[in-house]
């Protein structure tokens, strides 16, 4: 087996060490020198695209947090019509820069798809004052409980959930990505209103680890 080459490095402003690794045709990110994400596992980014913009139809405005690797952006405009207006928001730079980079072959073309735009920045700021969404993926951190970023706590509390739910648009979604299933979120969700249900899926097809979706549906 080859070793990792490293591709490049940063140090976030939180102080956190995030790497681009490459071995044997795959990409790696590692936080702090932990696996935070790779090329081999892509199976849960695609299904959170699949499950929160599969029946969109017409012009509908999707926003994605987190554009990671691209996986999710790539199978949100696989399922998308031509209509539809994709915005990505990502933190960090650098990892635009890297998808730009080292990563086009992944994405198919989803970075340059006249339907995407890419935004730098929290997407806290862009859920409420570009709203309304007919859908908002967030794939931003680990899960409910287990942030790599503090401010990602605030889009899973019960106020965060109730400005995401006043900036859907009338039966719009939002959906989840999580590292582990939490019971006690999908109940959170249904008292802010939400008609929510939680998805296992794996990490690689029919192998790999188990993550969770949470999909939750404003009525109207």
């Amino acid at each position: 087996m080859k070793v990792f080459e490293t591709l490049d490095r940063f140090t976030t402003p939180a102080g956190q060490e995030l790497t681009l690794h490459r071995r044997d045709g795959d990409y790696f990110v590692h936080l702090d020198g932990d696996e935070l994400m790779s090329s081999r596992a892509p199976g849960s980014e695609r299904e959170l695209a699949r499950l929160a913009c599969g029946g969109l139809r017409g012009r509908p405005r999707v926003l994605i947090g987190g554009l990671g690797l691209g996986f999710t952006l790539r199978a949100a405009l696989d399922v998308l019509p031509p209509g539809a207006e994709v915005v990505v928001a990502e933190v960090f730079a650098r990892v635009i820069d890297w998808n730009r980079a080292y990563l086009p072959d992944l994405q198919a073309g989803a970075l340059t798809d006249r339907r995407t735009r890419i935004v730098e920045g929290d997407v806290w700021s862009l859920i409420v004052r570009e709203a309304p969404w007919d859908a908002i993926l967030l794939d931003v951190d680990n899960g409910p409980v287990a942030w790599c970023l503090e401010s990602n706590r605030r889009l899973y509390d019960r106020s965060g959930l109730l400005q995401i739910q006043a900036a859907l648009a009338p039966g719009g979604t939002v959906a989840f990505w999580s590292a582990s299933s939490d019971p006690r979120f999908v109940r959170l969700l249904r008292k802010c209103g939400f008609d929510a249900t939680s998805h296992a899926v794996r990490a690689r097809g029919e192998r790999g680890a188990r993550h969770a979706i949470f999909v939750a549906r404003r009525g109207g």
